[in-house]
């Protein structure tokens, strides 16, 4: 039987159909910029922003300057619209969520985000079945921080043996699981779920 007692997933990329290239695509067309240079600006600047020590109108201000794109800094939210348009909800695996939750194991949200975009969110589905929410923001840390994780097992009635964590991204990954969280890289629903039946989760 496992010993797993907590499944924390990512949103973006797991919960979430979701690729950051796709806002980046997007934003480098409407607003006419060099995809390479604004793509890496983005990708700089992502973490202080998704930390919550920037607000989206600095976030567009500072990459403005790095860039000269003037045309980014305006009153509205640019990642707003663009979000919602590009965003959906991985059904299957939100589905999964709340079976998780029906066998008796507590679940979570551990993930790397901003207030404009997972207001977004949450008005796409209700995550109310989630027992916790860590979002990066109100956290003031970003994952592959192992900060992050030490700030989460210490507000969890939980051991960190008793964790598991799902994560899109393979640093992420690999941080929690040295700081001594199980984890799986997410690839598909259907690899998901065998990982999970492997493990005796599900």
């Amino acid at each position: 039987m496992s010993q797993i007692k907590c499944v924390l997933f990512d949103l973006g990329g797991v919960v979430l159909n979701w690729n950051n290239s796709w806002l980046t695509d997007e934003i480098s067309k409407q607003f006419n910029l060099s995809k390479e240079k604004f793509e890496q600006e983005f990708d700089n600047h992502l973490g202080v922003l998704s930390s919550g020590k920037m607000t989206e109108k600095e976030f567009w201000e500072s990459i403005s300057k790095k860039i000269d794109a003037s045309n980014l800094i305006r009153q509205d939210s640019i990642l707003e619209p663009v979000f919602r348009k590009l965003v959906s909800i991985n059904q299957s695996v939100y589905s999964l969520s709340s079976k998780l939750k029906d066998n008796g194991l507590s679940i979570g949200i551990l993930s790397n985000t901003e207030p404009v975009t997972y207001s977004v969110i949450e008005s796409l589905e209700s995550f109310d079945h989630f027992d916790y929410k860590f979002l990066s923001y109100e956290i003031g840390l970003v994952k592959p921080d192992p900060k992050i994780y030490e700030h989460v097992v210490s507000n969890l009635p939980y051991k960190k043996e008793e964790l598991f964590f799902i994560d899109d991204t393979i640093q992420n990954v690999h941080s929690a699981n040295d700081y001594g969280l199980r984890t799986v890289q997410f690839h598909s629903y259907d690899s998901l779920v065998n990982d999970l039946e492997r493990l005796d989760i599900l």
